[in-house]
């Protein structure tokens, strides 16, 4: 037995608990669709009802005035109106007691008019309103009567189209919270369970993998605290007997050696040559404790308030720029679609300008400090995000979101980046991202449906709550103990910036790159798609559903994509390819205009964010070796982060002025290109440098041959 079985043995647990919750989600959507299924036929028949009733009574107010119920005039325009009011109207007919019409407005399904003339619906004579399907409508037919005669029937379909509309948008809703709800207890499993139960299965692993090897050296502390110390504490006291038994072995031969040779046992010499022979064969005493097995603990203490911290600012992102148009005020000097795009830059610019500063101030502070007072600040600025009365207060506010959230961000990836070695710190930073998105699955998708449902401004207040628990959680973090030889962060100086801005190679990675993929990201599906989708009838919902694709997309396909990164040669295609890829999203929209070529953008902006994010950012340290070996990692992974965050901050504002100026489709395709060139260039001028690195020495800009 051995740590790997052990692990297989935890996953194997996991994946059975998500298969029963995968199971009940399931079967609780399943019945909700049905439930729903169920209410929306009585419940169409209630509102169609309702517009009915006040179309028969304006009908029947012409009647008492003395206007013949043949010769009404204007019916006709004012079913128009009705159908202004209610999209979902089809048609609107009235009827004589014979079944002609009289009145007639919009699309009459066929049929309607052997509909119209029955036995049964002419014989209506109450107020019931039943609800039967013709051609591709339902029809609600109601009795008009004055007080001395019946006078005929109102009808009025509903498409059908409409109908099936309202049911697959409900099972999206309810497929969006199923995976939701996976996600999240995903996380609760993973925060009250599976990182403690995995951490005790490789203690207890570590345990047997010892004693096979013949390491009987005890560790007296290790076990008490986990899942199954019982078992361990049992090992280990077995460990001790055999310990205790070697001492006094050792003690006994030893004895025998300091007596007189004449009185010395004669298998004295075989007994020291038996108990030389388990020295080396085997290992005894006390061993203290791994390092590691601290250190996994305390970081897997960091995932949860990172995840719901993270969640709480996700919630914005499908609705965030309906809001900001929603509190527009004129301004003079800018037009109103940069005024909507300037809440989502000023908080990218500030979270972009604020990382250097904090990181330094994270190590003055502490991780748990850091993480606490940006929490609190986000807190405040989400609060007062839901009571802004103007776009002018509202970038106040989501300033200080921005503030809240570079602070949680930074002393979160230093917490796991300070817990990690350098054999463990691609799996720490794996923890750190995949916190990360999963809210970002999470957070668009429910937080456009409550948007939908239940406001903007609630929303706003439930993101406010989230980042609030979120402090409860960081308040079991560890205080920070920074070793006292470690090197200290340090802000890039002026010089370093611009010896890197110098660099052909930086250059290349970070203006070809890393700009365009993050203003293709905040452009488009930060800026673009929340207002498209809204502008195309649909609802703040499906762009967050939208947004959950893209996020699903990076999930799925990120972690196979990062394993093909294995050389410089195919880190450069993967990163070339993918901004290719995803500058064809933006192209997908000439071939329509609907939601589902907006999808379509989204799945290949996805793709081709997860083919190049992995290779992207490993590809700097071995593109730019020169820069990295004169100006130290720490400098140069800083100005790549500054200047990649500040595209976040410019896709925005250029998104905006090209929608000003050319639409929303044209906004689409303009930015597409532009990243496809990007993409098509980088990849040019990655080749040159390699047809040129074998017959030159790397040399930063400014620097002179020795």
């Amino acid at each position: 037995m051995n740590k790997n079985y052990l692990r297989g043995v935890y996953l194997q647990l996991a994946g059975t608990v998500t298969l029963v919750v995968m199971l009940a989600l399931a079967a609780q959507a399943y019945f909700s669709q049905v439930a729903f299924e169920r209410a929306l036929t009585p419940e169409m028949a209630r509102k169609v009802a309702s517009i009915g009733t006040s179309v028969r009574s304006l009908v029947l107010k012409a009647v008492d005035n003395g206007i013949p119920f043949e010769a009404i005039h204007g019916a006709e325009a004012y079913f128009d109106d009705v159908h202004d009011d209610s999209k979902e109207i089809a048609s609107i007919n009235i009827t004589d007691t014979s079944g002609r019409v009289l009145y007639t407005r919009l699309s009459t399904p066929p049929g309607a008019a052997a509909h119209f003339s029955r036995p049964e619906v002419l014989a209506l004579t109450d107020g019931d309103a039943p609800l039967a399907r013709v051609g591709d409508q339902y029809i609600v037919s109601m009795p008009i009567a004055s007080a001395q005669r019946p006078l005929g029937m109102l009808h009025i379909g509903v498409n059908t189209r409409f109908v099936n509309d309202l049911m697959l948008d409900m099972m999206a809703d309810v497929l969006v919270v199923l995976v939701v709800s996976l996600f999240v207890t995903l996380e609760l499993l993973h925060f009250l369970a599976g990182a403690k139960l995995d951490h005790s299965l490789r203690v207890l692993g570590e345990t047997f993998e010892r004693g096979a090897a013949g390491n009987f050296a005890a560790r007296p502390d290790q076990g008490l605290d986990h899942t199954f110390g019982a078992l361990i504490r049992r090992l280990n006291g077995m460990l001790a007997r055999v310990n205790v038994a070697y001492a006094s072995l050792e003690r006994a031969v030893e004895d025998s050696r300091r007596v007189p040779a004449h009185e010395r046992h004669p298998g004295l010499p075989a007994a020291q040559a038996g108990l030389k022979a388990l020295q080396q064969r085997f290992r005894f005493g006390i061993e203290p404790q791994a390092e590691a097995s601290t250190t996994d603990a305390e970081l897997n203490k960091v995932r949860a308030p990172l995840f719901v911290f993270i969640l709480a600012e996700e919630l914005t992102r499908s609705f965030l720029p309906g809001y900001v148009r929603e509190l527009m005020v004129p301004l003079p000097w800018l037009t109103p679609q940069l005024v909507v795009g300037l809440p989502i830059a000023l908080f990218m610019l500030i979270v972009a300008l604020a990382q250097p500063w904090l990181g330094v101030y994270c190590e003055r502070k502490g991780h748990r400090q850091t993480m606490m007072q940006g929490a609190a600040i986000a807190t405040v600025g989400f609060v007062a995000s839901a009571l802004a009365q103007s776009v002018l207060d509202l970038l106040l506010w989501r300033g200080l979101c921005a503030i809240g959230y570079a602070m949680v961000f930074v002393a979160a990836q230093a917490y796991v980046l300070h817990h990690a070695t350098p054999a463990t710190r691609a799996r720490n930073f794996a923890l750190f991202v995949g916190a990360i998105m999963a809210a970002t699955v999470c957070g668009p998708s429910i937080g456009g449906i409550l948007a939908d449902n239940v406001g903007m401004r609630p929303t706003l207040a439930l993101a406010a709550t989230l980042a609030l628990l979120s402090m409860a959680v960081i308040r079991q973090l560890p205080d920070t103990q920074f070793a006292a030889d470690r090197p200290a962060a340090r802000v890039p100086t002026w010089r370093e910036i611009g010896l890197l801005l110098r660099s052909s190679r930086f250059m290349a990675v970070t203006v070809l790159a890393a700009m365009p993929a993050k203003m293709l990201l905040t452009g488009v599906c930060f800026y673009l798609i929340p207002l498209y989708v809204v502008s195309l009838g649909s609802t703040q919902a499906m762009a967050g559903r939208m947004l959950m694709t893209y996020a699903v997309m990076m999930v799925v396909m990120a972690p196979l994509t990062a394993g093909w990164a294995h050389n410089r040669e195919r880190m450069r295609w993967l990163v070339g390819g993918g901004l290719m890829v995803s500058g064809l999203g933006g192209l997908a929209l000439l071939a329509g205009e609907q939601v589902g070529w907006v999808f379509a953008t989204v799945l290949l902006v996805g793709l081709g964010q997860s083919l190049s994010i992995s290779a992207q950012s490993a590809l700097v340290s071995e593109q730019c070796a020169a820069e990295v070996a004169q100006l130290g990692e720490g400098a140069v992974y800083g100005v790549y982060r500054l200047l990649e965050r500040l595209g976040n901050a410019l896709g925005p504002m250029l998104a905006a002025v090209l929608l000003a100026a050319y639409g929303y489709r044209t906004s689409f395709v303009v930015i597409g290109c532009g990243v496809l060139a990007c993409g098509a260039f980088f990849v040019l001028t990655a080749r040159r440098h390699t047809a040129h690195e074998s017959a030159t020495t790397p040399m930063l800009a400014g620097e002179t041959p020795t």
